[in-house]
């Protein structure tokens, strides 16, 4: 092989790798997470007796699910997106939602804008961390609709197994 070819073969190698070990340091946050109260800043609507957050998350996909029981009431809601900013739209009662979820640094985002029937909009961003070597997910989330405006700070311990 000629030293040009060698070169160029070892270039491309390099930034493979680079670009594969770039891809798997992305944060796994797989894992059943229970809500702390006592550690979280939550508006009213969002004081549930419990609330339960399960991921699965294998890069890039990426499924949300909470449970969160009040008073003996259960309200559930989630989403199925990939970490590579991609738009999903969903239409549910008149409301269409544009949602995606992509990478700043460590932290994942969720976008979502919902656009009401009369054309007034809303939006939702929740950026994603994990802290204490990965046993406490934080969600910090802003809301801002045409008629309420608000944030949470979820902070949620990891279950034990």
């Amino acid at each position: 092989m000629n030293p040009r070819k060698a070169i160029g073969l070892a270039l491309f190698l390099a930034a493979a790798f680079v670009l594969t070990a770039s891809a798997s340091e992305k944060t796994d946050f797989s894992g059943v997470w229970v809500v702390n109260l006592q550690k979280s800043q939550l508006a009213n609507w969002a004081k549930f007796d419990v609330t339960t957050i399960a991921i699965e998350h294998k890069e890039p996909k990426f499924r949300f699910q909470r449970v969160s029981v009040k008073a003996g009431k259960t309200d559930e809601s989630g989403y199925d997106l990939t970490t590579d900013g991609v738009e999903k739209v969903s239409k549910e009662g008149g409301m269409t939602e544009y949602s995606r979820l992509y990478w700043d640094g460590d932290t994942l985002v969720y976008h979502a804008r919902m656009v009401l029937p009369d054309g007034r909009e809303a939006t939702d961003v929740v950026r994603y961390t994990l802290r204490d070597g990965g046993k406490t997910f934080v969600a910090e989330e802003k809301f801002r609709g045409p008629v309420v405006k608000y944030g949470n700070l979820w902070v949620a311990d990891r279950k034990a197994e």
